[in-house]
């Protein structure tokens, strides 16, 4: 896999220790690169080239229960620019990996092999489409992914899917009004929900505050 031509790099410290991640140098152009096509039903949008508050407390909650993932096969949705993935892999756990955008994937690769980390199963995926075995994983975890409603019913699909029996799904979330409604959705679907955290990460000069959720099939 061709390495990416790295732009712009990012300094995320993480329960002490700082990750390099590098990305696109110019995110003003990659917007303004978006096309109607872009901008039609699938929303190509960059936003695996940002850094989101969401994925460092989960890569902080990663790190705090690192006795338990380490061997297990775990799912990262949505890897982006890898940060999580990278992580979890760091522990030890066995990581997949995915994102939509083909970028991502290689910016998240080459990323693992910038700071030194076991390169996780990097994939490309549609998670309306998902190419992992049925009951495969142990953890699922997402940094920020249900900020369409439009994503509710694909996700909730993918979490009966692809969780193991006894598994956990972890979910970093900001404060979004439009995330609101998928947690009585997924109560009525029969999951369990617990808000485990609240916590305050500062990320690029501001301070955002980020829900993390844990998810079980009862």
């Amino acid at each position: 896999m061709e390495a990416p031509d790295p732009g712009s790099r990012v300094q995320v410290n993480v329960e002490g220790r700082t990750w390099l991640l590098d990305r696109a140098a110019d995110m003003e152009a990659l917007w303004d690169q978006m096309d109607e096509g872009d901008l039609g039903d699938d929303e190509r949008l960059p936003y695996w080239a940002e850094v989101w508050p969401a994925s460092v407390l989960l890569g902080r909650h990663i790190l705090r229960n690192s006795d338990f993932i380490s061997g297990r096969p775990c799912l990262d949705l949505g890897c982006g620019l890898g940060l999580t993935g990278m992580i979890a892999s760091s522990i030890g756990a066995q990581v997949v990996a995915f994102d939509y955008e083909w970028p991502a994937v290689r910016f998240a690769r080459h990323n693992a092999e910038l700071n030194g980390v076991k390169q996780p199963l990097w994939m490309l995926m549609d998670w309306r489409q998902p190419a992992v075995k049925e009951g495969a994983f142990d953890f699922i975890w997402g940094g920020d992914v249900l900020y369409e409603k439009k994503f509710f019913d694909p996700l909730i699909r993918l979490f009966r899917h692809a969780l193991a029996p006894g598994g956990k799904i972890w979910i970093g979330e900001p404060v979004r009004t439009v995330s609101k409604p998928v947690w009585d959705e997924l109560r009525d679907e029969g999951f369990a929900l617990e808000k485990l955290t609240v916590e305050k990460v500062a990320l690029c000069g501001q301070n955002a505050t980020v829900n993390l959720w844990e998810i079980t099939i009862p």
